[in-house]
């Protein structure tokens, strides 16, 4: 069992809660700064072909302007069973609760299909229910139940090592292709500390607007202006475009810098407005389970002014290989040779300089990265895992 917890801090600017991913409100009046603080924690569990992954933490959001704190709650949990080497299946769910103004719980649930064509790839196919109700005070007059039916199919994959790139589109059950929204975003390693990541999206949603014949009305897709006279169905179009930069300061403290934009055109109006935030944060980690001290352990020894040799105790079957940036990523890589009962080596001829390595173990047609112990010096490799790393001076 894996587990970690962090402590998530964020300041910044935004013209509409939307473009904030702990308040994914529409609301245009909030133009303000804004502080939040976000305390988190993950467990992963794996038994066999089972997975499962659950997280959870709070959230707490001070506004510079006379609006009112947000606080709220969230879970989620992914499951998976692999049902063979290409296909798993499993299921997600999760829920939040956020008061301010009016309180609001979120349920939902959807089965997942994934089909992964190679280590490097998967398809995701989803579909399921979310489940809102919403209460307000004597004032505001907002209470209801909704139900919404999604799906969405997704793609993901590395061209490079170094870069990530995930697809998808998505959309309602009911009306599959008026709702139709697609997305893009890409993640690439610059260095073995600096992330970028880079998205884009477009979204359509079909509901109805209120208004009163004099103008006014909401905006989509959450709210309206009221109780109003006149209803007319609306098929909205937002545009949605964002870029931001992670640097990774020590293995517990990470910094972030966070730009977002949003453009909505509205199909019965041609009103088109916009919207920006940014941020900048910073993320502490407070315990982490996750760094094995029971990994491969990877004995580096330079043998003459560009040459390394790689000396690695690993006490299972199958096939190593060496995998980095001196052969542009690509595999198997070059292969570790046994030497005795757990230990393999491999001799590597490079100039001088930095470079970075995943161990590549494979055994029975699978593929797996090997984990590397405390004792080996590794780097962030921007996805969650860890690169070694060889200095040739």
């Amino acid at each position: 069992m894996d587990k970690i917890l962090l402590l998530d801090s964020r300041t910044g600017y935004t013209t509409n809660s939307y473009l904030n991913p702990m308040l994914s409100e529409w609301n245009r009046d909030m133009n303000t700064g804004y502080s939040t603080l976000t305390p988190m924690g993950n467990i992963f569990l794996s038994s066999g072909n089972f997975s499962s992954d659950l997280t959870a933490g709070a959230s707490y959001s001070k506004f510079l302007d006379d609006n009112d704190d947000w606080s709220s709650l969230f879970m989620l949990l992914n499951s998976n069973y692999r049902l063979n080497d290409r296909f798993s299946a499993g299921i997600e769910t999760g829920g939040s609760y956020y008061s301010t103004l009016v309180d609001r719980s979120i349920l939902w649930i959807q089965p997942v299909l994934s089909f992964s064509p190679s280590l490097f790839t998967k398809i995701n196919l989803k579909a399921g229910s979310s489940f809102r109700k919403e209460s307000g005070d004597i004032d505001t007059e907002s209470s209801g139940f909704e139900q919404f039916n999604n799906y969405s199919i997704e793609f993901e994959t590395w061209p490079t090592f170094k870069w990530q790139l995930r697809a998808g589109i998505f959309g309602d059950l009911d009306n599959p292709a008026e709702s139709l929204g697609a997305r893009i975003s890409s993640d690439f390693n610059i260095s073995r500390n600096w992330n970028l990541n880079l998205r884009t999206g477009l979204e359509r949603y079909r509901f109805q607007i209120v208004t009163d014949g004099g103008g006014g009305g909401g905006f989509p897709p959450v709210g309206g202006p009221g109780n109003e006279d006149t209803k007319e169905d609306e098929a909205d179009i937002l545009f949605r475009g964002s870029a931001g930069i992670k640097y990774q300061v020590n293995p517990t403290l990470e910094m972030s810098v966070n730009t977002d934009y949003l453009n909505y055109l509205s199909t019965i109006t041609e009103e088109s407005v916009s919207d920006i935030h940014a941020s900048i944060g910073f993320r502490v980690t407070l315990f982490n389970s996750n760094r094995h001290t029971s990994g491969a352990n990877v004995e580096l020894s330079q043998n003459g002014s560009q040459t390394i040799l790689l000396n690695l105790k690993y006490s299972g079957d199958g096939q190593l290989y060496i995998v980095g940036d001196f052969n542009d990523w690509e595999k198997p890589g070059i292969p570790l040779s046994k030497q005795r009962k757990s230990r393999f080596v491999a001799q590597l001829s490079l100039e001088a300089g930095a470079y970075e390595y995943k161990i590549l173990l494979i055994e029975d047609g699978e593929e797996k990265w090997l984990e590397l112990s405390e004792d080996t010096f590794t780097v962030s490799d921007g996805f969650g895992g860890e690169n070694g790393l060889i200095f040739i001076d």
